[in-house]
């Protein structure tokens, strides 16, 4: 089963230059953007957020 599992890509994608789906909402960024923020900050390095403010 290890073996099938090797031979999947890591990233599905509907053609070369796809664009992919927001990994927040789930929508087609084929389509356009979709307004998510998508900077995501590493929880634990949440408190430092303050100090570059």
């Amino acid at each position: 089963s290890s073996d099938i599992l090797l031979e999947l890509p890591t990233k599905f994608l509907c053609r070369g230059d796809c664009q992919g789906l927001c990994q927040k909402c789930g929508h087609n960024l084929n389509l356009g953007d979709c307004g998510c923020d998508q900077r995501e900050i590493d929880p634990r390095l949440e408190a430092l957020k303050a100090l570059l403010e």
